[in-house]
């Protein structure tokens, strides 16, 4: 088993292995020539161990990092996922009958910039809705809706632009942790004939996916029923239900009828008391939901001592040190949930 060395212990054995040759002839107390020598020698020596265990880890994909990871998991076809543009509906006014050109340019007022990615013309109502996409890419391009307001670059018979919801599909590079995910599942559980396995080895090819889970037989012999949510465990839009849905047809077995959907939202109102503590609804709600997003498809209900437990045990973000009266959707019960649905806290009342 390869063990890390350390300079003393280098050290140490060159000084054996010079008496060892030389006896008691030469000097070797520090600060003396043979002693700086060797001294310098296992520095270096030090270094070269170091560089072998990091080839060690990178031999293996549980230890392995960046690129080296990157290249094991291509050993086995699995690639790792790259950051996405994000995709918004631009709703431009201006003169009717001015055409909007594929390639126009829109930004907030921070600077992120958006290509319409379609010509159209404004209507006679004097707007148009346009398909554009982020210039640049990652999870900060999903901007908030109303945001996309400024026109850089004048365009002709265009007076205004704005975006009545959000930007949607901008995903940040797949990570290590995600990518080793994948590769295990791959390595761990053989995809073979259309079998489960191979549905969500499929599913998870699509930039942008996160979680997946197959149903079978769910209408029948030969239905296949795929349940997704988006690369942060949200749910998915219907832009990446389509290339997923796209792609298992390119791959399925002949006969198989797949239906591909996103987790269905089930609202969580929270309501409490606080008798000790800060309150912050948004931390609540940040850590309510994070735990959701974190036991995708693992749980038959939201349990109520849970969410109380989530608000007590973060109380750096939640503000909440203790409390009375919790209620989850304006009960004390847990709330059932389905194989296809997601619970996603709507609102948090705190009661004075």
């Amino acid at each position: 088993m390869f063990e890390m060395e350390t300079r003393k212990n280098i050290l140490d054995r060159l000084k054996q292995y010079y008496t060892e040759i030389a006896g008691d002839k030469v000097n070797i107390i520090e600060g003396g020539f043979v002693w700086d020598t060797l001294s310098a020698n296992s520095k270096e020596f030090e270094k070269a161990y170091a560089e072998m265990a990091l080839i060690i880890e990178a031999s293996f994909p549980q230890t392995s990092w960046g690129d080296w990871l990157t290249k094991k998991a291509e050993e086995h076809g699995i690639i790792r996922q790259e950051a996405t543009n994000s995709s918004v509906i631009l709703t431009i006014t201006g003169q009717a009958g001015v055409a909007v050109s594929e390639g126009a340019l829109f930004s907030t007022n921070d600077g992120k910039n958006f290509i319409t990615v379609e010509t159209k013309k404004i209507e006679s109502t004097g707007t148009v809705d346009i398909k554009a996409q982020s210039q640049d890419v990652g999870t900060s391009c999903n901007v908030d809706a109303e945001t996309i307001t400024k026109i850089p670059m004048s365009i002709y018979g265009v007076s205004a632009v704005t975006n009545k919801n959000s930007a949607y599909d901008g995903f940040d590079e797949e990570t290590d942790e995600e990518l080793l995910e994948r590769l295990l599942f791959k390595v761990q559980k053989p995809a073979t004939s259309g079998n489960p396995y191979h549905y969500v080895q499929w599913a998870t090819e699509v930039t942008g996916v996160g979680g997946v889970k197959v149903i079978r037989l769910w209408n029948g012999p030969g239905n296949v029923k795929v349940i997704i949510t988006d690369a942060n465990n949200g749910i998915a839009s219907e832009d990446l239900i389509e290339k997923v849905k796209n792609h298992i047809e390119e791959q399925r077995p002949i006969g198989a009828t797949v239906t591909v959907v996103s987790l269905e939202p089930v609202k969580i109102n929270i309501e409490l008391k606080v008798t000790s503590g800060t309150a912050s609804i948004e931390g609540i709600k940040n850590a309510v939901n994070d735990y959701f997003k974190k036991n995708i498809f693992n749980a038959t209900y939201v349990s109520y001592a849970v969410i109380g437990g989530i608000i007590l045990n973060n109380s750096a973000t939640t503000g909440v040190l203790d409390y009375t009266d919790l209620k989850i959707n304006n009960n004390t019960e847990n709330v059932p949930l389905t194989d296809e649905q997601m619970p996603t806290v709507n609102e948090v009342k705190i009661i004075e």
